[in-house]
C-alpha cells in the first residue's frame, strides 16, 4: 500500500542512519552533480553554462556588438538575416554575460576585435549548450545509480556515480535522454499535459541507470506501467514534502539535508513502483532484488555494472606505459632541450626572413634573448602528443597542423589582449582566420611537425645520452635560467618591440 510516510523513513535511513561518511558521500554527489546541472528535474544550484558571476552586458558594449552586426552581418544576410542573428547574439550575451564581461575588461581589444568577440560568444554557447545536452543527461543517470546503489550497501563508492558512463553504453543513453527531454520540453507547450508526462516517464533515467542498454521506446513503456494508478500518489507526495524546497534556500545546511533526502525519495518511488511491475525483462540488476537498508554490503562486485573508473593501483602500470609509449620514451631533460631548439630556430627563421625581405636585421621575437617560445611549446606538444603517430604521416601531419593552429592562435590573442601588439597580421594571406593563422603557415608548422618527430628528436636526444647527463642537465638548466630572466626582464620593461616587431594596435 502507498504510505508516503513509508517512502519518506525509507528515504532517511539511506540519507541519515548509514553513519557521516555515508551521507557525506551521498551529500557530495547529488551536490556536485546538481552544481552541474544535473538535477533530473528542478534545478538546485548552479548550471553548467552559468560559470561565473551573473551579472549584465553594459549598454556600451552591447551598442559595439550591435553597431559590427549592423555594418558587417545585415549588409552580406539582409536585413531578415541580420535581425534573426542579432537575436541569438543577444541571448548568448544575456545567458554568458560573464565571457563578454571579461572579454570587455580590456576595453580597446573588445572594441577593434568585435567580430572575433561574437565568434567566441557563439563557440562557448554551443560548446556549452553541447555539454549540457549530452554530459549533463548522463549525469543525471550517474546520480540515480548512485542513489539507487546506497540504498542497498552502507558503503557506496563515489566513482559508482560514474558506473554508467561506459563508452558501450554512452550512446544509447545520450539518445534516450535527448528523446525523453525533448518528449517532456513539447508536452511543456501545454502546462497540464507536462505534468501528467513529467510523473509518467520519471521512472526513464532510473531504468537506464539500471538497465543502460534499454531503448527509449522501452524505457517509456515501462514508465508508463509503473506509474499508471500512481501519479496523482506522486504527485501529492510531492506536496507533502515542500519543506525539502524551503530547505533549498538555506544555504549550506538546507542543502545538506534537502539534496539527499529529495535524491532518495524519488529512488525510493523507483523502488516501490519497480517490485509491484509485471513487466520484469528490464529488470537486469540482481543487487536491486536484495534486502533494502543492509549495513553489512560494502563491496560494490555484487553489482552487474561495472566500475568505469580505475584504481589508483589499478592505473599505475598502464599509465607508466602509456606516457612512455606517447613520449617516445623521451625524459625531461630531452623536452627542455626540444623547447629551447625549436624556439631558436623558429627565432632564426624568423629573422633571417624578415632579412631576406626587408633587408633589416631585427629582433624578431616577443622575448629579448634569442628564441620564440611559441615554436618552442609547438614542437613539444606534437612530439609529445604525437609520437605514437609515427606510423602513419598523413594523421601526423593534420594533426601537427591543427595543435600548431591553436597554439598561434591562442599566442596571437594573448599578445593582442594583454599588450595590445601584434607581432604578426595574415589578414592579407590567402585563407587566413581573423590574421591570426593562416593555411600556408599551417601546412609550414605541419611540415615542421614531421621534421620534428622523424629528425631533430631523434637526434637531440642521441646527442644528449653522447653530452652525458650531468652536463645535458647544466646546459638545460643554464637555458631555463636565462629564460626566466628573460620573463622578468618582459614583465618589468614589456614584451619587446620596435621595428619590425611587436606593432601597436
Amino acid at each position: 500500500m502507498w504510505s508516503y510516510k513509508t517512502l519518506r523513513s525509507n528515504a532517511w535511513k539511506t540519507a541519515f542512519r548509514k553513519g557521516f561518511m555515508a551521507w557525506a558521500a551521498l551529500f557530495a554527489v547529488c551536490f556536485l552533480f546538481s552544481f552541474l546541472g544535473a538535477d533530473g528535474g528542478g534545478q538546485t544550484s548552479f548550471q553548467i553554462d552559468n560559470i561565473g558571476i551573473e551579472t549584465s552586458v553594459s549598454q556600451d558594449n552591447m551598442e559595439i556588438i550591435d553597431t559590427y552586426i549592423a555594418d558587417h552581418v545585415t549588409d552580406k544576410m539582409g536585413k531578415v538575416g541580420g535581425e534573426v542573428f542579432s537575436a541569438v547574439v543577444n541571448a548568448f550575451s544575456s545567458d554568458y554575460s560573464w565571457l563578454v564581461n571579461l572579454l570587455a575588461a580590456n576595453f580597446a581589444y573588445f572594441k577593434r576585435n568585435s567580430g572575433e568577440v561574437i565568434a567566441m560568444l557563439l563557440i562557448t554557447g554551443f560548446i556549452l549548450g553541447a555539454a549540457k545536452l549530452f554530459i549533463q543527461n548522463v549525469l543525471v543517470i550517474g546520480k540515480c545509480r548512485y542513489c539507487m546503489e546506497a540504498r542497498f550497501q552502507k558503503k557506496t563508492l563515489i566513482r559508482r556515480s560514474f558506473a554508467p558512463f561506459h563508452k558501450k553504453y554512452l550512446k544509447n543513453e545520450i539518445k534516450v535522454m535527448i528523446i525523453y527531454n525533448l518528449t517532456l520540453a513539447m508536452w511543456a507547450l501545454t502546462f497540464v499535459g507536462w505534468v501528467y508526462k513529467s510523473y509518467q516517464y520519471r521512472m526513464v533515467p532510473y531504468l537506464l541507470a539500471e538497465n543502460p542498454q534499454i531503448s527509449w521506446r522501452e524505457a517509456k513503456t515501462v514508465s508508463k506501467q509503473m506509474t499508471a494508478g500512481y501519479k496523482m500518489k506522486m504527485f501529492l507526495t510531492d506536496l507533502s514534502f515542500i519543506y525539502i524546497w524551503i530547505l533549498k534556500a538555506v544555504p549550506i545546511a538546507g542543502l545538506a539535508v534537502a539534496l539527499p533526502l529529495e535524491a532518495q525519495l524519488k529512488t525510493e518511488t523507483y523502488f516501490y513502483l519497480r517490485e509491484r511491475s509485471e513487466n520484469k525483462a528490464n529488470f537486469v540488476e540482481e543487487g536491486f532484488n536484495s534486502e533494502s537498508f543492509v549495513v553489512s554490503q560494502e563491496s560494490v562486485e555484487s553489482f552487474s555494472l561495472d566500475d568505469t573508473v580505475l584504481t589508483v593501483d589499478e592505473l599505475r602500470g598502464s599509465v607508466t606505459a602509456n606516457v612512455r609509449r606517447l613520449r617516445g620514451e623521451y625524459n625531461l631533460i630531452d623536452y627542455i632541450a626540444f623547447f629551447f631548439a625549436f624556439a631558436f630556430v623558429g627565432w632564426a627563421w624568423e629573422v633571417l626572413l624578415y632579412l631576406v625581405r626587408d633587408h633589416v636585421l631585427v629582433n624578431r621575437g616577443t622575448l629579448y634573448g634569442p628564441w620564440l617560445p611559441i615554436y618552442g611549446v609547438g614542437g613539444v606538444i606534437i612530439i609529445f602528443l604525437l609520437g605514437h603517430f609515427k606510423a602513419n604521416k598523413g594523421k601526423l601531419f593534420v594533426l601537427g597542423m591543427l595543435l600548431c593552429g591553436v597554439v598561434e592562435y591562442a599566442a596571437s590573442w594573448i599578445l593582442d589582449y594583454f599588450s595590445n601588439a601584434s607581432y604578426w597580421d595574415y589578414h592579407s594571406d590567402f585563407m587566413n582566420l581573423n590574421g591570426r593563422i593562416y593555411l600556408v603557415g599551417l601546412v609550414a608548422f605541419g611540415l615542421g611537425g614531421l621534421f620534428g618527430v622523424y629528425i631533430a628528436a631523434p637526434r637531440i636526444s642521441v646527442l644528449l645520452d653522447k653530452i652525458g647527463r650531468k652536463k645535458s642537465i647544466t646546459i638545460c638548466a643554464t637555458l631555463a635560467a636565462l629564460f626566466i630572466a628573460d620573463l622578468i626582464c618582459v614583465a618589468i620593461f614589456g614584451f619587446n618591440s620596435g621595428e619590425g616587431v611587436g606593432k601597436t594596435l
